[in-house]
């Protein structure tokens, strides 16, 4: 049973998952690595899982191990990895590497300031996207506190920005 499942999952979304992977990496060989590697580790899922939602369950495999990829390719971009869309540096100037640069070494500091639950908190929702039910279980707190903890973190990360280009962000 579990291996027709496996089957039918892989012929019904692997075109789809091959083409998101490749569209985020840029790099065809890169994205059938990380597709093959999703499946893998959807076999080695709990079945309860997947069944839930295999489409979805499956994607969120593939989005952790491109998460994972790029934290190992490029570590100097997790603070805007975690914080993208909702948190980008809105200067246009033609020293855009250098905005890039300076918002990243600003969001790096203020979420290394950040008490531990914050952080916590918003690396899960936006890293893992996770819910904030998920991340109020892991924290052992409600869900509505994991939501202010998210939201202090989020609105923390946007004061440093606009104070480091003088603009508010709303």
């Amino acid at each position: 049973m579990r291996e027709a499942m496996f089957e039918f999952l892989y012929r019904q979304h692997h075109h789809e998952l091959l083409g998101f992977l490749d569209r985020q990496l840029g790099s065809r060989d890169q994205a059938a690595d990380l597709c093959h590697d999703a499946y893998l580790r959807l076999l080695d899922a709990p079945v309860r899982r997947v069944l839930d939602n295999p489409r979805a369950y499956l994607f969120r495999i593939a989005r952790n191990l491109l998460i994972d990829h790029r934290r190992r390719q490029h570590p100097e971009l997790i603070a805007i990895d975690a914080l993208e869309p909702v948190l980008v540096c809105p200067r246009v100037c033609p020293e855009a590497d250098a905005c890039q640069r300076q918002c990243v070494h600003q969001l790096t500091r203020t979420l290394d300031a950040l008490p531990a639950r914050l952080r916590q908190a918003l690396i899960w929702h936006r890293l893992e996207g996770l819910t904030q039910r998920e991340i109020g279980q892991r924290l052992g707190v409600s869900e509505r506190m994991a939501g202010r903890y998210i939201a202090q973190a989020m609105t923390r990360c946007q004061d440093e920005l606009e104070a480091l280009d003088g603009e508010p962000r709303h």
